[in-house]
């Protein structure tokens, strides 16, 4: 069984303007970026589930996200809440969430310019913990955006030390672009980590080093599609020197644990 924790995809109405957005930065989508096109890459990939990364841009925006979200609940996709860190009802947000089956939430510091050590987000990581909802969050680097990023793996470590009864997962590996940071601020630590954009900027054995020295529970397999390749990321961490049980557990068993056994 293979879970995709790292997926994304819009309202007819709205990808193509997400693929066209992407496709600027120099990125050549997989799909159309619509909910048939990823049903599509996900049999062509030969992947189970996919769990969708909804994200809203503006404060106002988060109910009808959720929303929509709630409504593109299927056999094969499970979809995350989205939460705005500048949302004045974020607890009501995230209650509603967890009333309606949602196990976590997706934020994007970069794309909502936000920084994890402001002090007006703690009722946010409150409320997070409150209702047991884990907390999936772009890190690092971000191609349509310049430096300095607004999160990177020190002040990540620092959050996780400030917050650890919160789960995280931190996708692209704890953070893109920033893998000695990572091996010096992130490895180790209880937190998450997805594979998500790693084949072609990391070499294979660092990745193996890395995979074995945070802990195999910790990895969650991630395409980030559209913008990546199912098939590829699938055939990457399978060409991977790893066993057949920690591969197992990259591709399904910690997500299946981490989403409630769905």
């Amino acid at each position: 069984m293979i879970i995709d924790f790292h997926t994304h995809f819009y309202p007819e109405n709205l990808a193509e303007r997400a693929v066209e957005l992407c496709q600027s930065f120099g990125v050549t989508p997989a799909s159309d970026g619509t909910r048939s096109g990823l049903i599509v890459e996900l049999d062509r990939a030969g992947i189970d589930l996919a769990v969708g990364l909804p994200l809203a841009n503006k404060p106002e925006n988060v109910s009808a996200i959720n929303q929509w979200a709630l409504e593109q609940q299927s056999e094969r996709i499970i979809m995350l809440g989205t939460i705005h860190p500048r949302s004045s009802e974020s607890e009501e947000q995230i209650k509603w969430l967890h009333e309606n089956g949602f196990r976590g939430v997706k934020l994007h510091p970069e794309y909502q310019q936000f920084t994890f050590d402001e002090p007006d987000l703690e009722p946010l990581w409150h409320s997070l913990i409150k209702y047991n909802m884990f907390l999936l969050t772009h890190a690092g680097a971000d191609i349509g955006f310049a430096p300095p990023f607004h999160s990177n793996p020190e002040s990540l470590a620092a959050f996780h030390r400030r917050w650890p009864e919160l789960t995280l997962v931190l996708a692209h590996f704890g953070s893109w672009g920033m893998w000695e940071e990572v091996k010096t601020h992130l490895i180790g630590l209880p937190v998450y980590l997805d594979t998500s954009f790693l084949d072609g900027y990391v070499a294979d054995e660092q990745i193996v080093e890395m995979i074995r020295s945070h802990g195999i529970d910790w990895v969650l397999f991630g395409s980030d599609s559209p913008w990546r390749d199912q098939s590829r990321d699938v055939n990457f961490i399978n060409r991977l020197p790893l066993t057949s049980e920690e591969k197992s557990k990259i591709f399904s068993l910690n997500a299946a644990k981490l989403l409630g056994n769905k």
